[in-house]
């Protein structure tokens, strides 16, 4: 019996953003070295307060069955920290993982295999399937308040980017691949020619609230966007535990999404703009409310957006 070579004839590339987070790093690592189909490179960016990732990756490095590179910045930015990785080699395609997320061991293989099938290269990125994180249908009361803040009423929104750009996770519908309208760099993989067009934008500073959406829907104007369920990860989603600032947070949800509204989808009217705020403040308070969040989180975080919003009317707001 013959054995299959790890390696696809595409060049892959793998970029991880990562900052003080060196346990849940040393995991992904591990499953990445897992995997059925081997990256050939992966790629570290690491703009961590303390030496612990540098450590954890050093480590890693004599067993890694791909070349493992370690990149050190000043940079505090998941989008610029992306596009530094993305630059940093020559590939056919390039993968984005968050740092804290769990590859099944056939993720890769999976991925690259929708990219083998495209001939015409018609497909731009691929998504894998977050096991921890799907579509749910919303109930019928909150369809309906979702419809009075947004403008949208759909019978089902899996994997779609409505209204005042709010982006919804796709179905878990098993060993299927279904187009949508937007990616998550929490397991995605891009055409490196067409990331090249794109790129990250760099004004995205910190925690990069919705850089894929923005980098993604820009993608689907001219290339598909596909989800596989076949290629699945799981995500311990450590932003709550991790994140100090939301105020600052919720100031940058009201920002980038009014950037992704306006400059990709072309909703420049004042209704959009009045769903924009209905949106993250109406129906935004009651799902952090239905959530039962903290209120330490959930009071700073509608005051950023409310801060938000006035430095938007004022003339202030950036998308940084």
């Amino acid at each position: 019996m013959s054995t299959v070579h790890p390696f696809s004839s595409l060049r892959i590339q793998v970029v991880i953003a990562t900052r003080n987070r060196s346990e849940p790093l040393r995991e992904c690592l591990l499953s990445l070295n897992q995997q059925t189909l081997l990256p050939h490179d992966v790629v570290v960016v690491d703009s961590s307060d303390q030496p612990d990732s540098r450590s954890v990756v050093e480590a890693l490095q004599p067993s890694a069955r791909f070349a493992l590179h370690y990149v050190p910045t000043n940079v505090r930015s998941a989008a610029r920290q992306r596009n530094l990785g993305a630059a940093y080699l020559d590939s056919d395609l390039v993968f984005f993982l968050d740092d804290d997320v769990v590859l099944e061991p056939d993720f890769v293989r999976e991925i690259v295999r929708v990219f083998e099938n495209d001939a015409a290269g018609q497909v731009g990125g691929v998504s894998g399937t977050i096991t921890n994180c799907v579509y749910s249908p919303l109930s019928r009361l909150n369809r309906l308040l979702f419809a009075l803040c947004t403008g949208e009423w759909r019978d089902s929104y899996a994997g779609r980017l409505v209204g005042p750009a709010v982006n919804f996770l796709p179905e878990d519908k098993p060993d299927t691949v279904q187009e949508v309208e937007w990616l998550p760099t929490t397991g995605v993989c891009y055409r490196k020619e067409v990331f090249a067009k794109h790129g990250f934008a760099n004004d995205f500073e910190g925690y990069s609230f919705a850089e894929d959406v923005h980098l993604s829907s820009r993608v689907a104007q001219t290339h598909k966007l596909l989800n596989t369920t076949r290629a699945r990860l799981y995500h311990h989603d450590l932003g709550a535990s991790t994140h100090k600032n939301w105020v600052e947070l919720g100031e940058s949800m009201v920002a980038h999404r009014r950037l992704i509204m306006v400059s990709v989808l072309g909703k420049r009217r004042i209704r959009d703009s009045v769903h924009l705020f209905l949106y993250e403040i109406v129906y935004g308070a009651a799902s952090l409310l239905a959530s039962r969040r903290p209120l330490r989180i959930v009071c700073p975080l509608l005051w950023g957006k409310l801060k938000g919003f006035w430095k938007l009317w004022t003339g202030r707001q950036t998308a940084s």
